[in-house]
């Protein structure tokens, strides 16, 4: 549904938000302005809480350009878990690995250290990767953004090579007044759903021509269950059955 359509939506036929329901100034009880952010916060609201926009082809969330070096790369504010990570050029999936991981090291001694050890694996293609490395980003101060790391680091032939990922994500671009068919990033499915966080936001003011507590808690509970049915069904797509088999080591992991 374009913005025009939700805009609509929501103002007539669920906040029932009429011209001839107050006299004055305004024609309206809230402005298209204040309408459009509260869809922007349903949708993004919606996209966290349900992990339901998931993306493999925008570049500027999902394509890391190496550099001969480093080891590890800030992603977008957008991105909120890296499902998968694929060289470019390559057609195997990089290996997921943990922090501990990259640096494990168990000597052949357990009483003698060589600290050489950790250093030992040089510069070369990218295997692995891992997205626990940070717990903030030190150049925006976010708590939230996600840092990627790979394994090698990269060597001087590796530079300007380029990691796709598949990725779980907020949206990027915000709804705007001026650009009224425009459509909200999360899949159709889910665009009248959002609009009850819009709803909510709307009527939680305590306000006798405006606001409703009570209807605005109504909204808000119908939102979450709408969340929690999307939830499900991308867990559902995301779900990997397992498999048993002799000399496997039991149970593992299909591909």
């Amino acid at each position: 549904m374009t913005l025009q359509e939700l805009l609509g939506l929501l103002r007539e036929s669920i906040l029932n938000d009429r011209t001839d329901r107050e006299s004055g100034s305004s024609d309206y009880l809230w402005t298209d302005q204040t309408l459009v952010t509260f869809i922007n916060e349903a949708q993004r609201r919606f996209a966290v809480r349900s992990l339901i926009l998931r993306d493999g082809s925008t570049d500027e969330a999902t394509l890391v350009t190496l550099e001969a070096g480093k080891t590890i790369y800030s992603l977008h504010e957008s991105v909120i878990a890296v499902l998968s990570a694929q060289r470019v050029d390559h057609n195997a999936q990089l290996l997921r690995v943990g922090h501990s991981i990259f640096d494990a090291y168990r000597s052949v001694n357990d009483r003698v250290v060589d600290p050489d050890s950790y250093n030992r694996h040089q510069p070369g293609v990218t295997l692995a990767f891992s997205t626990d490395e940070a717990l903030n980003d030190l150049d925006s101060g976010s708590l939230s953004q996600i840092s990627l790391r790979v394994f090698p680091a990269p060597s001087e032939a590796e530079d300007g090579k380029q990691v796709r990922l598949r990725v779980v994500r907020k949206p990027i671009e915000r709804l705007r007044v001026n650009a009224p068919n425009a459509t909200p990033e999360i899949p159709e499915d889910h665009h009248i759903e959002m609009l009850d966080w819009a709803a909510y936001l709307a009527l939680r003011i305590v306000d006798d021509d405006a606001g409703s507590p009570r209807r605005a808690q109504e909204f808000a509970a119908s939102f979450e269950a709408h969340v929690t049915e999307a939830k499900k069904l991308a867990m559902r797509k995301l779900f990997t059955p397992t498999s048993w088999g002799f000399g496997r080591g039991g149970f593992s992991w299909d591909r």
